[in-house]
């Protein structure tokens, strides 16, 4: 049985016997990613540890949070006092603790109970997009008219109108109903030299209550370059069938530090001498922003100002596609970057309750309070839908001097950019059915229900294996709130406005409410019939029980052709 079913898929992917059928998928899946270019000698990389098993960590969690709630996998690099480290990767494919000769770096999420409460999904580095024309009510009323009593109503729904998409997962809005919603994984893979990990989520409005849905795919890539450095790639595709849900306010990444483990903080300037973050950001302007090439394109932060100092440095490079970028723009080719990125760089809530009640912030407990120093890199790219971009930053373990300097010889390999799939090189997938469930392995001969494309080719639209947890039926499906409660709403927005197709057609969701387990990607398939033989529609090559008859969020699309 096994055998039939890998010999139909090496065919198809040049994999090894000693891989399952379902590695086997993952990593045909997660192979989106742009070359690594960042390289240390052999002697200089120390040794790798890629481990799923969860152990207690020694670090500091705001009271009553449980890590193995959140924790997915664990990258463990053994070198020398300096650079070795621990990294931990959560459930969303968020980065979620970084251990190292300072402690644990990232901040201990604490922030409050009840509706503010949000459990490693904030204060970890994850990449995060946002649409601007349907984010809230300002956005709303920037557009045109909105009368008092449309505000109110808007208002009064028990559902958000932000509309920003985490790599990490959701509020938590009370103890009683969840205890927490990461990102659903939908394909994982330890790297073929098995120094790094890819993970594949669906991004959550973070919102569990809220009238958008999220059309967003992170690909996220973490990698053990050696030396202590730390390799972070992002691949983001809008699948949104509408054209006007696009993305143009990213951070790649959103992150940050605890402030108790590296409370000194320095910034590098263009001619790549370290200057502190104050004289950047003056206290007048704490959470201002700086333009990237107004820096070197790192900072680092310490334990303390030796330049032996245990230290952790991130490289977020200067904007090196910029002029070429907007020549493309002129010249009315594809291109993802509008202008110049920019850094913020602060300490939460300084000066304010550090004067405060936070005082004795350096000798009460460590996860007694925000213990937060926000880095948010904000790069001027826009994600349209159908569309898949890149970024990749470092950070980097080490003393101060020798952190500084890896960081400098990093900023030349920070990239970023549009991803563009061919159909011709791009793998097909076998999705096989078995007493009308999908199955990972099939008896020798059984014939693959469909294929479909393991990447984001142009003109497709992700497929989906869902079950719903009520009854444990499984359904293949484009629509990834199939079972999640929704509901109508009336906002009565005047047909007048310019944004009232999209909020007339607005429906609450609940996602906290929630009935859906979230398998995997089985693929992608073609909106529109392509040329030539051998693609068929989803609705005719799947059982209705397995597919369900179409509509304006399952949406019926062809299969890839198998020449």
């Amino acid at each position: 049985m096994i055998i039939g079913i890998f010999v139909s898929l090496l065919t198809l992917f040049p994999f090894g016997l000693n891989s399952t059928a379902s590695e086997i998928t993952d990593q045909q899946m997660l192979d989106v990613f742009p070359p690594t270019v960042a390289a240390t000698e052999k002697s200089q990389r120390g040794n790798t540890l890629i481990s799923l098993d969860y152990t207690p960590s020694t670090s500091l969690w705001a009271e009553g949070l449980d890590e193995r709630q959140v924790f997915h996998a664990q990258i463990q690099h053994d070198q020398n006092e300096n650079n070795s480290f621990t990294l931990r990767i959560g459930k969303g494919g968020q980065v979620y603790s970084l251990r190292g000769p300072f402690g644990e770096s990232v901040p201990p999420s604490c922030t409050g109970e009840g509706p503010s409460r949000s459990p490693w999904n904030d204060e970890v580095w994850q990449f995060v997009t946002v649409c601007s024309k349907y984010n809230g009510l300002k956005a709303i009323q920037k557009s045109g008219d909105v009368p008092e009593s449309t505000l109110e109503a808007i208002t009064a729904i028990p559902y958000k109108s932000t509309f920003f998409i985490h790599n990490s997962g959701a509020y938590v809005p009370d103890s009683r109903t969840i205890n927490n919603l990461y990102c659903p994984m939908l394909a994982a893979s330890q790297t073929n030299d098995k120094r790094g990990y890819r993970s594949l989520t669906w991004g959550l409005v973070p919102q569990v209550r809220t009238i958008h849905r999220s059309p967003v795919l992170y690909y996220n890539q973490v990698r053990d370059i050696g030396n202590g450095i730390i390799e972070l790639t992002w691949v983001v595709h809008n699948f949104s069938p509408r054209d006007d849900i696009v993305f143009d306010f990213l951070n790649a990444p959103w992150g940050g530090t605890r402030h108790t483990s590296l409370p000194y903080h320095a910034i590098s300037s263009p001619d790549n001498t370290l200057k502190p973050r104050d004289a950047f950001f003056p206290d007048t302007k704490p959470g201002g922003t700086i333009s990237l090439r107004k820096t070197g394109g790192w900072k680092i932060a310490s334990a303390s100002k030796d330049e032996d100092s245990a230290s952790l440095a991130l490289v977020f490079g200067r904007d090196k596609h910029l002029e070429e970028q907007q020549a493309k723009a002129e010249r009315g080719e594809p291109y993802s970057q509008r202008g110049g990125g920019v850094l913020r760089d602060f300490l939460a809530h300084y000066p304010q309750l550090y004067n405060g009640i936070w005082k004795d912030w350096e000798t009460r407990p460590e996860n007694s309070f925000r213990n937060y120093d926000v880095i948010e890199m904000i790069p001027n790219l826009t994600l349209r839908p159908g569309e898949s971009i890149w970024y990749r930053s470092f950070l980097v373990v080490n003393q101060r001097n020798d952190a500084a300097a890896l960081a400098q010889s990093l900023v030349k390999d920070v990239d970023y950019g549009l991803l563009r799939f061919s159909t011709t090189d791009t793998p097909r997938v076998p999705v096989y059915l078995v007493d009308n469930r999908v199955v990972e392995t099939a008896a020798a001969g059984t014939q693959p229900a469909v294929h479909l494309f393991s990447r984001p080719v142009p003109g497709s639209h992700p497929v989906f294996l869902l079950e719903d947890t009520q009854t444990g039926h499984e359904i293949i499906s484009t629509d990834l709130y199939r079972f999640v409660p929704s509901e109508p709403l009336a906002l009565h927005l005047s047909q007048e406005h310019p944004k009232s197709n999209y909020y007339s057609n607005a429906r609450g969701y609940s996602l906290d409410k929630h009935h859906c387990r979230w398998k995997r990607l089985l693929g992608f398939g073609l909106i529109a019939q392509p040329n030539g033989n051998g693609s068929q529609l989803l609705s005719t090559a799947l059982p209705k029980n397995v597919f369900p008859t179409p509509d304006t969020t399952h949406l019926d699309l062809w299969s890839a052709a198998i020449e």
